[in-house]
């Protein structure tokens, strides 16, 4: 048993599933959208996202080399691993995707600086988020110019729910002067403006579902669940809640949109 918790800090800790719920978010837009559904735009969001997420969280320890312990070795591994994986798809994609692909890779470089302002932060990985698993896969496709915004947009409301678990389980290890949005305006303002979004969310899918109703089902029920996630997310809540099961949600989400076709 302690093996397997184990192999799952280690699974959460390097970055592999929010790689993975990432990935699931570039599938569910070409499903919804019945686009092209090869794997090679959403591999390397899989591995830029594992390799975005642990420069962040490890830039200093490797720099320092402090990394003296198994499970920093293993990173540096997936890290390792993550690089031949984006490299093998990057080059197997036209260039004005990847030129997109590398501007997303800075604006994940800006994250340290947009952290400092704490409302900004949650915004500003909604956005980035968005951009990458929905606006970049579908805006050069002619028949889809008239609603990639509607898509981006839904993206953006939906991550910025998913966004709230995060901010609330975070504010009591964040520093005060970050001012995030639970310091600053409280936890229960901050669900209500996320059960906003998801409000929107849905309202912005309703119009959507002359193009695809058959997913309107699902994205409501998704809604329902991550209205749920923000219902029952509290401080006292382990670290496994937010960084295990509701960053499962995209890959629920994408498993539904399987079980659909």
């Amino acid at each position: 048993m302690q093996y397997l918790k184990k192999l799952l800090d280690f699974y959460i800790q390097s970055s592999v599933h929010i790689g993975l719920a990432l990935f699931s978010l570039v599938y569910v837009t070409a499903f919804e959208n019945e686009v092209c559904k090869h794997i090679t735009y959403p591999c390397c969001v899989l591995f830029g996202s594992i390799l975005g997420y642990n420069f962040l969280k490890y830039f200093d320890i490797f720099r320092k080399g402090k990394f003296h312990s198994v499970k920093y070795y293993g990173i540096l591994v997936v890290c390792l691993l993550s690089v031949f994986g984006f490299h093998f798809f990057f080059k197997r994609m036209i260039d004005a995707i990847k030129i997109q692909l590398l501007l997303g890779g800075l604006m994940v470089l800006l994250y340290p600086p947009m952290r400092k302002h704490g409302i900004v932060k949650m915004f500003w990985v909604s956005f980035v988020v968005a951009y990458l698993t929905a606006f970049v896969f579908i805006w050069r496709l002619p028949t889809f110019k008239g609603i990639v915004v509607l898509e981006f947009v839904k993206r953006f409301f939906i991550i910025c729910a998913l966004m709230i678990p995060f901010e609330i389980y975070d504010s009591q290890h964040d520093e005060k002067t970050l001012n995030t949005l639970p310091q600053k305006f409280g936890i229960n303002k901050a669900k209500l403006l996320g059960y906003s979004f998801l409000i929107l969310y849905v309202l912005l899918g309703f119009l959507s579902c002359p193009f695809k109703q058959n997913y309107f089902l699902i994205d409501t029920f998704i809604a329902t669940v991550t209205a749920a996630s923000i219902h029952f997310s509290t401080l006292e809540r382990s670290k496994y809640y937010t960084s295990f099961w509701v960053e499962s949600i995209p890959i629920l989400w994408w498993v539904l949109v399987l079980v659909l076709q």
